[in-house]
């Protein structure tokens, strides 16, 4: 019987991989949608700091009034005029600046909310990458798994047609029975039904490649190679918390803006323009400026300003209390993470011994069937238990790497980078 063994160490995950989480990160739709989501925060970025540039404004008016403001003047002895005021028809066109001179901080604590906000959508895309990479990964080691399974089944499968042959001259001899051919040629169909659902199983795990990375990709290797736990385990660099520690900055960015809008506000303005309705030419357009300060502040506004600075403080307490609850939660899934990987390790160990046993035991138990010691029955038990012993290890390999895998996305680590 072959079987595929490897041993687990430690070094890099393979290249092969590497690459297909690389491609998984440029065609995955959720990904592209989170870059975009960080292009608009950049954007935002630029919005806020605009608000340091003035606003230039071009105006083009006509105003109709009648009736006018008028009066009659005496200009001599039984004479006089009418003197109106403002003509019926009011042209003005002019350009007016609004410079903001001073807002107390208002202007600043709205860039550090956007720089924040684009923070979090950086490391929200982190955390979806590093997720999607488990995936991938995943994937991977279980198409291996399930390519190895098939394996096992060829060699198993190999084994009970040698049997089948020596059960054949048996019968021929008169030392076995035609039942013990049913049993053996039932046994085979059995096996042969796990080898199918084994490679329905693989299918299944290509075609969720294929949903991830866009690629019809079938692993090269045939060993759980991944080899990539840091040494101290330390949660600060997950996407996850880094993400939460910028929704708070933003928080108290929102909670600083909020304070600043009970603070006054000092803006230049500035115009130039022509327009007519100046004495004693009302009719004629004329050029005509302004240039001044004004200081506007907050008096009153219904409880407006003090409900959105208690909003925003509990926001902030919100936000606090959310990353400690996504701590407590990781904390929890790597410790349990790791006494699985510890417990796989144990029993890859102690199937060494399982499978030594095992395999004397069916070469014994194969001797001792052709001299006539043992009957049939205990050749098939001694070849299932050794076909058993190959599947548990392989399969704790498996989750050994699976629980590796999970630890590195748990930590933030970035395993597919070389």
């Amino acid at each position: 019987m072959l079987i595929l063994c490897v041993r687990l160490g430690y070094g890099q995950s393979n290249q092969e991989l590497s690459a297909l989480i690389r491609q998984s990160f440029s065609y995955f739709p959720r990904i592209k949608e989170l870059n975009k989501s960080s292009e608009l925060g950049e954007l935002q970025i630029n919005l806020a700091q605009s608000s340091y540039l003035p606003s230039v404004d071009g105006v083009a008016s006509y105003t109709y009034l009648s009736p006018l403001s008028q009066a009659v003047f005496p200009t001599g002895p039984g004479t006089s005029e009418l003197l109106k005021f403002y003509p019926h028809n009011n042209y003005n066109f002019n350009l007016s600046l609004n410079q903001v001179v001073w807002d107390f901080g208002k202007t600043q604590a709205q860039i550090e909310k956007a720089k924040a906000d684009l923070l979090v959508a950086h490391e929200n895309t982190e955390s979806a990458k590093l997720q999607l990479a488990a995936q991938v990964a995943s994937v991977y080691y279980s198409l291996i798994y399930l390519k190895r399974s098939v394996q096992v089944q060829d060699s198993v499968i190999a084994y009970y047609q040698d049997d089948k042959k020596i059960i054949e001259g048996k019968i021929k001899q008169g030392d076995a029975l035609q039942i013990d051919l049913s049993t053996i040629e039932n046994n085979i169909d059995q096996e042969k039904n796990r080898q199918v659902e084994f490679q329905r199983l693989y299918d299944r795990q290509a075609a969720l490649m294929r949903y991830t990375t866009g690629q019809v990709a079938s692993p090269s290797a045939s060993d759980f190679d991944f080899k990539n736990i840091p040494g101290a385990p330390d949660l600060a660099n997950n996407p996850d918390v880094l993400a939460a520690n910028e929704r708070i900055a933003s928080a108290r960015a929102n909670a600083k803006l909020a304070e600043s809008n009970r603070l006054p506000t000092l803006n230049f303005q500035a115009g130039a323009g022509l327009k007519n309705g100046y004495f004693p030419d009302i009719y004629s357009i004329r050029f005509n400026y302004l240039a001044g300060f004004s200081l506007a502040v907050p008096i009153y506004h219904g409880g407006r300003i003090k409900q959105n600075i208690s909003i925003a403080q509990k926001n902030l307490e919100l936000n606090e209390i959310s990353k400690e609850n996504i701590t407590t939660t990781l904390q929890k899934d790597l410790e349990s993470v790791q006494s699985d990987r510890i417990a796989y390790e144990q029993q890859i160990r102690n199937s060494e011994g399982q499978i030594d046993v095992a395999r004397e035991t069916l070469r014994l138990t194969q001797v001792r069937y052709k001299q006539g010691v043992v009957t049939y029955l205990d050749l098939v038990n001694a070849s299932t238990d050794l076909q058993r012993a190959y599947l548990n290890r392989l399969q704790y390999e498996y989750q050994s790497t699976l629980s590796q895998v999970e630890t590195c996305r748990l930590l933030g680590v970035k395993f597919w980078q070389e």
